[in-house]
């Protein structure tokens, strides 16, 4: 039996979310979350994608608002937990500990 990718392993973990590669050339575009679908930026190294999508794991767990005004405080905030939680999520299915910009 073959192991898991990494990126297999999150599906695994979220089966109720369907997550979908598109290339958006736009180095800042990491991913979006729309209802249960996940769009993850391809053109993005590995580790980015990985943290990408659990960082929508964390908006589709925890935000019930419309966070597409990115000038909104709630919107800021909901950003910044759900990068800082994304990347503890990450921590804890790899193991691999990775600095705040890694």
């Amino acid at each position: 039996m073959c192991e898991l990718s990494d990126i297999e392993k999150i599906e695994a973990k979220y089966p109720q979310l369907r997550f979908w590669g598109i290339e958006v050339n736009n180095p800042h575009f990491h991913a979006k979350i729309v209802g249960n679908d996940v769009y993850i930026n391809m053109l993005q190294p590995d580790v980015a994608k990985l943290k990408a999508m659990l960082h929508e794991t964390v908006h589709y767990d925890f935000d019930y608002s419309n966070l597409s005004n990115n000038e909104s405080t709630t919107t800021l905030h909901s950003e910044g937990w759900a990068r800082r939680e994304g990347l503890r999520r990450y921590d804890e299915m790899f193991g691999k500990k990775q600095g705040k910009n890694g």
